[in-house]
């Protein structure tokens, strides 16, 4: 049952679940500590007790003091100082009847010196003390339950009883004393009512303690409630509503809680961006499936056109025309397959690459290596310059770097399939207003100005010798994508002092 309630879907419940449980093994050890707390106080009244029972024997014995009832009277008398630390000294025989109290010497004139004021006054000494022997004799058989059987007291040493009387804890301590050949019982007494009250004291702390804690705890829990576990079921509801099926909801997700600026708003607004992005990916994997396959049509089209004319036809060179147009067409579909398939794969890599800082100027160097040693580059003597503007040491910029490295590799390949033969391609780093910028410039024939917002759209290709469709258009769209996701800017024109076109990227520093 315990772990059901400590396992349960609730974070509020589970929350007082494990506060009840800490209070009931709280509670437990707190009441063991209130019913040892009062034998405790007790057993340390005592042993002030014990103190002065060892000192009163340690005089005896060293006064010689006998044990009749007149010996020690006088012991009383002339150690009368002792009772300022108790309230009642007492000495029984074997049979229980009481042989001296301390709370008769006050009465009896013996313990105080005759001056001549008394004499002057004319006190009856002598009445005053048969009045006090009288009403000793009144107390002197009384059996009280404090006394335990003589042989248990004289087993131990000394022997503890508490009594309750008239609202006030009494504490009689009693021990046995060899006085000689005889043998009496002395017992200590005392009113400690600061017993009571300390243990009182400490049940009203710990039951004010208990209230306040129990008072925090519920205050704790509204604000937990309200402030976290609200708003976290209110974002899972919201979770739970994302779908393709109820897309309105993605405008829903945490408004109520973007306005904080603490980790649930952080949250809300984390949850929202990251719906926004899904959201996007799914549109733009839709657009894009609804692109490919109008790209598909026309190949499709014209490879069914060419095989029903190659039904038909005797012609031998017409044939071979028409076996050349399907195999351009199946490999213009392969291709764009093929390309799809790979900005899919490239997809699935960002959202698993980890973002780091690295250096640009060193991973540019890299590329335009591998280009200028490339057999293909080399047969057609076209080369690349890497020129570092400003001599900057190292242009760090955040980010994916072998998503950078396919932008920087795929406007090369691009630049290379327009560049003409013994001609040169310039690359160009350079920093301005904190942001670093690549300059791509080849020698090739340009862009088309007319079109040049169309150049970064899927399936676009401004090649006029394309006829074969050896292009798929997606290379300028995916390098677009990728410096967006970088929140960097692409644009491009052509060269107005020579011919050639210009790709310029910029990417914020780090």
């Amino acid at each position: 049952m315990i772990t059901n309630l400590l396992t349960t879907k609730s974070l509020l419940r589970q929350f007082l679940t494990f506060n009840f449980f800490v209070f009931v093994i709280l509670g437990f050890f707190t009441f063991l500590y209130l019913l040892a707390i009062e034998p405790e106080l007790i057993n340390k009244k005592s042993k002030k007790h014990q103190n002065i029972i060892e000192n009163i024997s340690l005089n005896l014995s060293n006064q010689k003091v006998r044990g009749d009832k007149e010996s020690l009277e006088i012991f009383l008398y002339k150690s009368n100082f002792i009772l300022d630390e108790v309230d009642q000294i007492r000495f029984y025989n074997f049979q229980k009847d009481i042989l001296a109290d301390s709370s008769l010497i006050d009465i009896d004139r013996k313990s105080l010196f005759i001056t001549e004021r008394i004499q002057t006054l004319g006190i009856n000494e002598q009445a005053v003390l048969e009045q006090d022997k009288q009403n000793f004799k009144n107390i002197s058989k009384i059996d009280h339950i404090f006394l335990k059987d003589i042989s248990e007291i004289s087993e131990q040493k000394f022997y503890i009883y508490p009594e309750t009387k008239n609202n006030n804890l009494i504490v009689h301590t009693s021990s046995v004393l060899n006085l000689g050949s005889e043998k009496i019982i002395i017992t200590i007494s005392d009113i400690s009512n600061e017993i009571i009250l300390a243990v009182e004291e400490r049940k009203n702390f710990v039951l004010r303690s208990v209230f306040i804690a129990a008072i925090v705890i519920l205050i704790f829990s509204l604000f937990l409630n309200n402030y976290i576990i609200k708003p976290i079921r209110s974002l899972n509801f919201f979770a739970k509503q994302i779908s393709y099926d109820n897309p309105k909801s993605k405008s829903e997700i945490g408004i109520e809680f973007q306005k904080r600026d603490d980790e649930i708003g952080n949250l809300s607004k984390s949850l929202t961006d990251m719906t926004n992005q899904l959201y996007q990916r799914i549109e733009l994997a839709e657009r894009f499936a609804s692109d490919l396959t109008h790209e598909i049509r026309n190949p499709l089209a014209s490879l069914k056109g060419a095989s029903d004319l190659l039904n038909q036809t005797k012609d031998e060179n017409q044939k071979l025309k028409l076996l050349r147009v399907l195999s351009n067409d199946v490999e213009r579909i392969e291709r764009l397959i093929t390309d799809y398939s790979q900005v899919l794969k490239d997809e699935a890599a960002h959202s698993r690459s980890v973002a780091k800082n690295f250096d640009l100027i060193a991973m540019t160097e890299s590329i335009v290596d591998d280009f200028n040693q490339d057999a293909k580059n080399q047969k057609r003597n076209i080369s690349f310059k890497f020129v570092n503007e400003g001599k900057i040491k190292k242009a760090v910029i955040f980010g994916i770097e072998s998503r950078i490295e396919q932008v920087v590799a795929n406007l090369l390949d691009n630049a290379v399939s327009f560049s003409p033969e013994n001609s040169e391609i310039e690359i160009k780093i350079y920093l301005e207003r904190n942001n670093f910028k690549i300059s791509i410039k080849d020698q090739g024939p340009g862009f088309d100005e007319n079109n040049l917002e169309k150049v970064f759209e899927r399936f676009y290709s401004d090649r006029p010798d394309d006829s074969e469709g050896s292009h798929s258009g997606l290379g300028l769209n995916i390098v677009k994508n990728i410096v967006d996701s970088h929140k960097g800017l692409i644009k491009v024109y052509n060269n107005k002092d020579s011919k050639g076109a210009i790709v310029d990227i910029s990417l914020p520093a780090s």
